[in-house]
């Protein structure tokens, strides 16, 4: 006999302080029966903490998008160079902590049909990845954070996402690239 139930009630009752446990509690009470927009409209409407000045924005393809405090661009981006050597040493030592690697992609997008000045400054944005992903993309504007990606057991299955479990401080230690 086939009996459904209603979401777990009690998980997505329970209100954690930290934000993306808050949203994996969500999602895994949810599980698969919504869509990635689905699932931002419900989180969305679902009374999420703040944490470290991050505000939940969306939820897609296993990451999670965050607002971050108002940023002056010029503490991202020095004159000449990619970016700052203080936000850089900061996200060195967050990447050490988790076990990440740190790597500077540019922001630009593809420039095939507009192709850029020299004498444009490109600016570039940081990522905190393992082998397969990113992990963490610190941006002046964003914050993304992967929750569910590849897995060494997983990476050859297509599609398989496993949670990515970084721990309770990752938002408060991604703050400190975030203060003035």
């Amino acid at each position: 006999m086939n009996n459904p139930s209603a979401p777990n009630a009690q998980v997505m009752s329970e209100r954690s302080t930290h934000l993306l446990d808050a949203i994996r509690a969500t999602r895994e009470s949810v599980g698969d029966g919504l869509n990635d927009d689905e699932l931002t409209r419900l989180l969305r409407q679902t009374a999420l903490p703040t944490e470290a000045g991050f505000s939940f924005l969306s939820f897609c393809s296993g990451i999670v998008t965050l607002s971050v405090p108002h940023q002056d661009v010029a503490n991202w981006h020095p004159e000449k160079g990619w970016i700052v050597a203080e936000k850089e040493r900061l996200a060195g030592a967050i990447a050490e902590k988790y076990g990440l690697s740190l790597s500077e992609p540019p922001d630009e997008s593809s420039r095939f049909l507009f192709p850029r000045s020299e004498a444009e400054n490109i600016h570039h944005h940081m990522e905190l990845r393992n082998r397969w992903d990113a992990i963490i993309v610190a941006h002046p504007n964003y914050l993304k954070v992967r929750m569910f990606g590849a897995s060494p057991e997983s990476r050859y299955v297509w599609d398989a996402r496993t949670p990515v479990l970084l721990g309770p401080d990752l938002l408060q230690d991604l703050s400190a690239l975030y203060q003035p």
